[in-house]
Protein backbone atom coordinates (compact mmCIF):
# COMPACT_ATOMS: atom_id res chain seq x y z
CA UNK A 1 0.00 0.00 0.00
CA UNK A 2 1.14 3.32 -1.03
CA UNK A 3 1.80 6.12 1.57
CA UNK A 4 2.13 9.38 0.57
CA UNK A 5 2.82 10.85 3.47
CA UNK A 6 5.60 8.52 4.76
CA UNK A 7 7.08 8.43 1.54
CA UNK A 8 7.15 12.88 1.13
CA UNK A 9 8.48 12.58 4.85
CA UNK A 10 10.96 10.49 3.85
CA UNK A 11 11.84 12.80 0.87
CA UNK A 12 11.59 16.25 2.84
CA UNK A 13 13.95 14.61 5.80
CA UNK A 14 16.53 13.83 2.96
CA UNK A 15 15.97 17.09 1.75
CA UNK A 16 16.39 18.75 4.84
CA UNK A 17 19.69 17.75 5.10
CA UNK A 18 20.77 18.78 1.70
CA UNK A 19 23.67 21.37 1.55
CA UNK A 20 22.91 25.17 1.24
CA UNK A 21 22.26 26.50 -2.15
CA UNK A 22 26.36 28.11 -3.31
CA UNK A 23 26.32 32.06 -3.61
CA UNK A 24 23.98 33.27 -1.13
CA UNK A 25 26.88 35.43 0.57
CA UNK A 26 24.23 37.89 2.25
CA UNK A 27 21.98 34.75 3.43
CA UNK A 28 24.79 32.96 4.33
CA UNK A 29 26.39 36.25 6.81
CA UNK A 30 22.70 36.30 8.17
CA UNK A 31 22.40 32.60 8.92
CA UNK A 32 25.93 33.48 11.00
CA UNK A 33 24.75 36.15 12.62
CA UNK A 34 21.53 34.35 13.47
CA UNK A 35 23.41 31.56 14.88
CA UNK A 36 25.62 33.63 16.83
CA UNK A 37 22.33 35.13 18.69
CA UNK A 38 23.14 38.80 19.56
CA UNK A 39 20.64 41.74 20.39
CA UNK A 40 19.73 42.23 16.69
CA UNK A 41 18.33 38.20 16.05
CA UNK A 42 14.76 40.05 15.21
CA UNK A 43 15.98 42.18 12.63
CA UNK A 44 18.00 39.18 11.48
CA UNK A 45 14.98 37.20 10.73
CA UNK A 46 13.24 40.12 9.41
CA UNK A 47 16.33 40.28 6.65
CA UNK A 48 16.53 36.34 5.82
CA UNK A 49 12.36 36.46 5.47
CA UNK A 50 12.75 40.16 3.41
CA UNK A 51 15.07 38.57 0.65
CA UNK A 52 13.45 34.77 0.64
CA UNK A 53 10.00 37.06 -0.12
CA UNK A 54 12.26 39.34 -2.96
CA UNK A 55 12.67 38.63 -6.64
CA UNK A 56 14.70 40.59 -8.78
CA UNK A 57 11.36 40.52 -11.26
CA UNK A 58 8.91 43.41 -10.75
CA UNK A 59 6.33 40.83 -11.65
CA UNK A 60 7.30 38.05 -9.14
CA UNK A 61 7.73 40.72 -6.11
CA UNK A 62 4.26 41.95 -7.03
CA UNK A 63 2.74 38.36 -7.38
CA UNK A 64 4.52 37.49 -3.75
CA UNK A 65 2.60 40.73 -2.21
CA UNK A 66 -1.04 39.38 -3.88
CA UNK A 67 -0.42 35.98 -2.62
CA UNK A 68 0.62 37.09 0.53
CA UNK A 69 -2.55 39.87 0.90
CA UNK A 70 -4.49 36.76 0.11
CA UNK A 71 -3.49 34.42 2.92
CA UNK A 72 -3.66 37.00 5.50
CA UNK A 73 -7.46 37.04 4.04
CA UNK A 74 -7.94 33.90 4.38
CA UNK A 75 -8.90 33.88 0.41
CA UNK A 76 -7.60 30.23 -0.22
CA UNK A 77 -8.44 30.13 -4.42
CA UNK A 78 -7.10 33.48 -5.15
CA UNK A 79 -4.03 32.66 -2.89
CA UNK A 80 -4.12 28.85 -4.88
CA UNK A 81 -4.24 30.53 -8.40
CA UNK A 82 -1.21 33.15 -7.98
CA UNK A 83 0.88 30.75 -6.15
CA UNK A 84 0.60 28.17 -8.60
CA UNK A 85 1.52 30.60 -11.58
CA UNK A 86 4.51 31.60 -9.68
CA UNK A 87 5.85 28.33 -8.90
CA UNK A 88 5.37 27.55 -13.25
CA UNK A 89 7.02 31.36 -13.93
CA UNK A 90 9.72 31.06 -11.07
CA UNK A 91 10.48 27.38 -10.39
CA UNK A 92 13.95 27.77 -8.73
CA UNK A 93 12.35 30.49 -6.29
CA UNK A 94 12.13 28.62 -2.90
CA UNK A 95 9.88 31.11 -1.22
CA UNK A 96 7.00 30.74 -4.09
CA UNK A 97 7.14 27.05 -3.20
CA UNK A 98 7.26 27.75 0.64
CA UNK A 99 4.48 30.16 0.54
CA UNK A 100 2.05 27.60 -1.38
CA UNK A 101 3.12 24.99 1.04
CA UNK A 102 1.87 27.05 3.94
CA UNK A 103 -1.43 27.45 1.97
CA UNK A 104 -1.87 23.88 1.28
CA UNK A 105 -0.76 23.40 4.88
CA UNK A 106 -4.04 25.80 5.80
CA UNK A 107 -6.47 23.70 3.69
CA UNK A 108 -4.93 20.46 5.53
CA UNK A 109 -3.85 19.36 1.97
CA UNK A 110 -0.42 17.53 4.00
CA UNK A 111 0.61 15.24 0.82
CA UNK A 112 0.88 18.67 -1.15
CA UNK A 113 2.27 20.80 1.36
CA UNK A 114 4.88 18.12 2.03
CA UNK A 115 5.23 18.29 -1.79
CA UNK A 116 6.14 21.50 -2.12
CA UNK A 117 8.05 21.80 1.49
CA UNK A 118 10.07 19.03 -0.74
CA UNK A 119 10.60 21.51 -3.51
CA UNK A 120 11.58 24.56 -0.96
CA UNK A 121 14.06 22.57 0.96
CA UNK A 122 15.92 21.54 -1.96
CA UNK A 123 15.94 24.52 -3.06
CA UNK A 124 16.61 26.08 0.34
CA UNK A 125 17.81 23.51 2.95
CA UNK A 126 17.82 26.53 5.65
CA UNK A 127 14.35 27.73 5.33
CA UNK A 128 12.80 27.64 8.37
CA UNK A 129 9.76 27.96 7.95
CA UNK A 130 9.36 25.39 5.69
CA UNK A 131 10.89 23.07 8.32
CA UNK A 132 8.68 23.87 11.02
CA UNK A 133 5.63 23.42 8.32
CA UNK A 134 7.32 20.34 8.16
CA UNK A 135 7.33 19.68 12.24
CA UNK A 136 3.28 20.70 12.39
CA UNK A 137 2.47 17.79 9.24
CA UNK A 138 4.82 15.43 10.94
CA UNK A 139 2.91 16.06 14.26
CA UNK A 140 -0.52 16.04 13.03
CA UNK A 141 0.77 12.40 11.22
CA UNK A 142 1.63 11.16 14.82
CA UNK A 143 5.64 10.84 13.46
CA UNK A 144 6.94 12.60 16.39
CA UNK A 145 10.57 11.74 15.33
CA UNK A 146 10.28 13.45 12.59
CA UNK A 147 8.61 15.82 13.72
CA UNK A 148 11.67 16.37 16.43
CA UNK A 149 14.39 16.46 13.58
CA UNK A 150 12.84 19.27 11.71
CA UNK A 151 12.16 21.11 14.69
CA UNK A 152 15.66 20.29 16.05
CA UNK A 153 16.86 21.82 12.49
CA UNK A 154 15.17 24.78 12.83
CA UNK A 155 16.35 25.56 16.25
CA UNK A 156 20.25 24.73 14.56
CA UNK A 157 19.45 27.45 12.29
CA UNK A 158 17.39 29.80 14.39
CA UNK A 159 18.39 28.95 18.24
CA UNK A 160 16.75 31.64 19.95
CA UNK A 161 13.02 30.52 18.92
CA UNK A 162 12.49 30.21 22.70
CA UNK A 163 9.08 28.75 22.29
CA UNK A 164 9.41 26.02 20.10
CA UNK A 165 13.00 24.90 22.22
CA UNK A 166 10.64 24.02 25.38
CA UNK A 167 8.44 22.19 23.11
CA UNK A 168 11.12 19.90 21.20
CA UNK A 169 12.50 19.45 25.18
CA UNK A 170 9.08 17.80 25.96
CA UNK A 171 8.97 15.84 22.96
CA UNK A 172 12.45 14.68 23.36
CA UNK A 173 11.70 12.76 26.70
CA UNK A 174 8.52 11.22 24.84
CA UNK A 175 10.39 9.77 21.48
CA UNK A 176 13.68 7.51 21.63
CA UNK A 177 16.02 8.64 19.33
CA UNK A 178 16.26 6.12 15.87
CA UNK A 179 18.57 6.46 13.07
CA UNK A 180 16.86 7.52 10.01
Amino acid sequence: MFDPIGTRISLALAAMNALPPGDTPELDRLFARLGAGGNDREETERRIWTIWCSHESDAAARAMHAAIVALEASDFASAGKTLDRMVRRWPDWAEAWNKRATLRFLEERDPDSLSDIIHTLEREPRHFGALSGFGQICLRHGDMHSAVLAFERVLELNPYASELRQTVEKMQKRVRRTVH
